[in-house]
């Protein structure tokens, strides 16, 4: 399989599966880039994972964690060559979104400073509206103020980003935010969550979105993450496949 330098495969791809079993697949796929999702650390045990992910050779190209993680899974990011570590905001509880803004940036303060002693980005992510279980940043343009705030800087999901009012204007003019752009497909009238699809099986201009990204001078690498029941069903393979050569081939036209 003939893999674009751009393109990565975070590890929530094959969510169910252990670390172990995603760097072997990796491998046989001749996958180099990969982002690193924590959860699979703390199966496999933070030790022997960083171990067995800094064995293998690949680079890695984001980390991310859950929120009670972030100082350890900044250290983490650094000590694996990374120099993005996205997260999400945090719900906001019963605050306003100000409130909720504000207490970010005083909880995060700390571990901002530390990552960049360390050369780490922290980048927040916008979510879907129906997850306000973890996060209150729901746009683009929510994540660009947050950041910011925060001094952070952003990620920009296909997922929860492609049908925003004013896009190509708000990546163009905050480009310097953004620290990682992830891809993935959906299908129109899909109902339930997690509903990813595979690049190519859905209704995302996948390939104009990167066009987009692009012609506002993103440099950085466009990372797979695809979840979901289609994906369970299907196996991890298949659609992981499907959606590398894809992508490569996106952005070999645009000459990336």
């Amino acid at each position: 399989m003939d893999v674009h330098p751009r393109v990565a495969v975070n590890s929530i791809s094959s969510l169910n599966q252990s670390l172990a079993a995603d760097l072997a697949l990796w491998n046989d796929l001749g996958i180099e880039s990969v982002g690193i999702i924590t959860p699979k650390l703390d199966d496999a045990g933070w030790d022997v994972g960083r171990e067995a992910i800094l064995d293998s050779g690949l680079r890695v190209s984001s980390t991310s964690c859950y929120e009670e993680e972030i100082a350890q899974t900044v250290e983490l990011t650094h000590e694996l060559g990374a120099n993005v570590l996205y997260i999400v905001s945090g719900t906001a509880g019963g605050l306003s979104w100000e409130d909720a803004a504000a207490k970010f940036c005083q909880d995060t303060a700390p571990v901002v400073a530390r990552a960049k002693e360390l050369g780490v980005t922290l980048a927040v992510e916008p979510t879907n509206p129906l997850r306000s279980d973890v996060s209150f940043v729901y746009s683009v343009r929510d994540a660009i103020d947050l950041g910011r705030m925060a001094d952070m800087g952003i990620c920009v999901d296909f997922y929860s980003a492609w049908y925003e009012r004013g896009l190509e204007e708000l990546v163009r003019k905050n480009i310097d935010l953004v620290a990682l752009v992830q891809i993935c497909d959906y299908k129109v009238g899909t109902f339930d969550i997690p509903n990813r699809r595979a690049v190519g099986d859905g209704d995302i201009p996948v390939e104009a979105l990167m066009a987009m990204v692009l012609d506002a001078g993103y440099e950085g690498v466009f990372e797979l993450e695809i979840l979901g029941p289609e994906i369970e069903a299907e196996g991890y393979r298949a659609p992981i496949v499907r959606s590398v050569e894809r992508a490569s081939a996106m952005l070999d036209r645009l000459g990336a």
